[in-house]
């Protein structure tokens, strides 16, 4: 085999599975969750400020993120208490959106 037929068969191998994209996607993903977690604080911190009113599904964004990294990071690390954790996270996301639908319900009425 010469080198181009090497580096030709390599690049095929790592087409799919390169380790810089998955890196800059790792990365890209973690920044987005916080980037959403923040702006979703915000959003909840001016909707009290402003109208004086809670609103549970910024809630459930931001304890939708902390669910999903926990859980993954769990798994990835085969931590059981982070898994957990994330587990709990989970409830929290499904009891505030649960919430946040009754009071669009309740506000429509």
């Amino acid at each position: 085999m010469n080198k181009e037929e090497i580096l030709a068969k390599s690049q095929q191998e790592y087409k799919k599975n390169d380790p810089y994209v998955e890196a800059v996607n790792h990365k890209a993903s973690f920044y987005s969750l916080i980037a959403a977690m923040v702006i979703a604080f915000i959003l909840f911190t001016a909707n009290i400020l402003i109208t004086g009113e809670t609103n549970y599904g910024y809630w459930a964004i931001i304890a939708a993120g902390a669910f999903i990294s926990y859980i993954m990071n769990g798994r990835s690390r085969n931590n059981k208490m982070l898994t957990a954790i994330g587990v709990l996270w989970l409830i929290m996301t499904v009891a505030f959106t649960a919430v946040a639908i009754m009071n669009m319900f309740k506000s429509r009425a």
